[in-house]
């Protein structure tokens, strides 16, 4: 297992709006003792309700998805992608379903827990989150019709995203 040292929100140095639209990022939650993750390009850090959050948002039809359901925790985790198995490990987690196969044993990472958060140890920088608000988005609330055709085809229109908002609760960097 890694170290993680605690990494202050203040002392960010990059741009997490780049980082997830460039690299993506692993979204890891666990419930009934199974542990799950999937890649994503979509979502955001910012600042509601007087907390520091990071928003993370799943397709309605994955397993993870329904995993953070069920669970109240759930990390972002970052990797450095000049690493080919890191870009592989992203890949795998975006193609394959956990809900059918252990993609996380397959892919040979390890799995750490700090907080009751689970996360990939492989990654370089995590998000540990505590899930406060779970937000269904439909066809009635997408309001600009290119987004609808654009990003919600036949093939993806029972497959809309639900947006989760996480509290920050730490930080971590190795």
């Amino acid at each position: 297992m890694h170290t993680f040292q605690p990494y202050p929100i203040n002392m960010l140095e990059w741009n997490p709006i780049r980082k997830l639209a460039e690299e993506g990022v692993a979204v890891v939650t666990e419930s009934g003792g199974k542990v799950n993750a999937t890649s994503s390009h979509n979502g955001g850090v910012g600042h509601i309700w007087g907390r520091n959050v990071l928003y993370a948002f799943l397709r309605n039809t994955r397993y993870t998805k329904e995993l953070l359901d069920e669970s109240e925790f759930f990390s972002a985790c970052f990797f450095d992608m000049n690493d080919k198995n890191n870009v592989q490990l992203m890949k795998v987690l975006d193609q394959l379903s956990g809900r059918n196969e252990d993609k996380l044993a397959q892919c040979k990472v390890d799995i750490g827990h700090f907080l009751n958060v689970p996360y990939i140890d492989d990654a370089n920088f995590i998000i540990l989150c505590r899930k406060i608000a779970s937000v269904p988005m439909t066809e009635n609330t997408i309001l600009d019709p290119k987004i609808l055709k654009d990003y919600y085809t036949d093939r993806h229109m029972d497959d809309f995203h639900t947006m989760y908002i996480g509290e920050i609760m730490d930080i971590r960097a190795r």
